[in-house]
Order: structure tokens, then sequence, then C-alpha cells
């Protein structure tokens, strides 16, 4: 097993911002869901269901989602998982940009915060 992190990186930072994205498709797609009010809950769940699996946002996220997957297998071949599962944190940190620019989401000091706080855990442990 490989303890650097080395060729596995770049295929690591790959399967993050392909999480990511698929983050926000699910959140684009999710805006665009409507539930029946006073529905029961099979009803709404039928409805729920049809509208997900008809909804290409959705269903972009969940091939992003599985492109990632497959990208995260091969990169855990390369590296230790101690070493690379931190490394998924980074997701937070691109989902919160990607939020503010393609959401238009409002970053706070303490979101910002805890980005830098995620950021600083992420290089200590790939100073390992």
């Amino acid at each position: 097993m490989k303890h650097s992190l080395g060729d596995g990186l770049p295929i690591i930072l790959l399967s993050i911002f392909m999480g990511a994205g698929g983050q926000v498709l699910f959140k684009l797609g999710a805006n665009k869901l409507a539930f029946p009010e006073g529905a029961p809950l099979g009803t709404m769940a039928v409805q729920g269901f049809l509208q997900i699996v008809k909804n290409p946002l959705i269903l972009g996220g969940f091939l992003l989602f599985g492109m990632s997957s497959l990208l995260w297998i091969v990169a855990i071949s390369k590296v230790e998982l101690s070493l690379a599962y931190p490394m998924v944190s980074l997701g937070y940190v691109l989902v919160l940009f990607l939020s503010w620019a393609l959401l238009g989401e409002t970053i706070t000091l303490i979101r910002i915060s805890g980005v830098l706080v995620i950021c600083l855990g992420v290089f200590l442990i790939a100073q390992s």
C-alpha cells in the first residue's frame, strides 16, 4: 500500500469536485419539486419519486455521484484510506462556495471560520 498522496491526489480531488457538483445539481433539482399540501404520505412518496426520476438535474446529480464513487475506488486503491478519506471534507468547502456562486446562498463569517478549520485539518493530515 502506498503511503503518500502521490498520483492519487488528482483522482481524489476530481472525485470531490464531482461529489460537490452532484450536491449542487440535487439542490437545483430539489428546488423544482412540488408536493401537494395535505396529501397522504403514500401519495407524496409516489409523486415525489416520479418527480425525482423525471428531473434531469437530479438525474445529473446521481450521474456525478456515480462517477465520483468510481473515481474514489481508484483513488483508495492508490492511497491509504486513513489519508485519503479526510480529503473528502474539502467537499464541504467546495459546496459552500458553489452554493454562494451558483445558488445565491449567503456565506457568513461563522461558515468561513468553519471552512478554515476544515482546510487546516486537511493540510495537517496531508503532511503525514
